[in-house]
């Protein structure tokens, strides 16, 4: 019974293990005078869908802002409807002296995560720069978001078809699938747990179990010494009958004349 629910815990605990979340990793992008830093987000950067980027003025020129518009749809523009747009942010804001924001409205960064539907792909993003209420500079740059593959490199997956032979495969987005994965993870952890109770309840019930068995060869063997000792010996006319019971001797003795 115990190998049994063993064997079942281990089973509830394999999807746990090949199922893996994505960690979400931000990465700085700092707004200085000249531009953001750094200006184009690289493949080589290893940046991923579910990842985030802060960006953060570091301009400290007075009475400057600045602004971030992401080209989510792809589309070459910059709306505020489709689009991300943050804040006018700026350097340094006011706070008191429990470090309480004095400006709900006043903000130096702001983050922005690639996950859902603004998954991996390559998208415009556009820096606008403000002085004493004026627009003086804008820069566009580019994020390459790559797909979150948790697969070893160089090894094919079941069913996948290479060598000679073999067509090209046709890439294609995988958010909804990872989104169907991640969401019974918590399922998994639950009966994992549930698993985990059942063997630790069954081995307890098995150590009674073994205790008991104890118990009784002890007590079998108790009433056998026991029964050993109530003899009736005959030797020679002499009747001796002992019982041995809490230590004291109980019996009749009966003797020849000469003894």
């Amino acid at each position: 019974m115990r190998k049994a629910l063993l064997l079942l815990f281990l089973i509830m605990m394999v999807p746990c293990l090949t199922v893996q979340a994505h960690t979400p990793n931000v990465m700085m992008s700092i707004l200085k005078e000249e531009g953001p830093a750094p200006e184009d987000v690289l493949e080589t950067a290893g940046f991923v869908e579910g990842d985030g980027i802060k960006f953060k003025v570091g301009d400290t020129t007075n009475n400057t802002s600045m602004r971030i518009s992401i080209d989510l749809d792809k589309n070459g523009l910059f709306n505020d409807s489709v689009d991300f747009v943050s804040s006018w942010m700026v350097y340094d804001c006011e706070y008191d002296g429990n470090g309480t924001l004095l400006d709900e409205n006043c903000s130096e960064s702001v983050v922005f995560y690639f996950n859902g539907s603004n998954g991996s792909g390559i998208y415009d993003y556009q820096l606008e720069k403000m002085v004493n209420g004026s627009h003086t500079n804008f820069w566009i740059n580019t994020i390459f978001v790559g797909i979150d593959d948790h697969s070893e490199d160089g090894l094919p997956s079941i069913g996948d078809c290479f060598g000679a032979g073999c067509e090209e495969e046709v890439e294609s987005t995988s958010d909804s699938v990872d989104e169907g994965y991640e969401k019974y993870i918590p399922l998994l952890m639950v009966i994992s747990a549930i698993g985990l109770i059942g063997v630790t309840i069954s081995l307890i019930n098995e150590q009674k179990e073994d205790l008991g068995s104890v118990k009784h060869t002890d007590q079998n063997e108790s009433k056998k010494m026991v029964g050993e000792s109530n003899k009736e010996y005959h030797e020679s006319g002499k009747i001796v009958n002992i019982t041995i019971q809490d230590s004291v001797i109980m019996g009749n003795l009966s003797l020849n004349e000469e003894e």
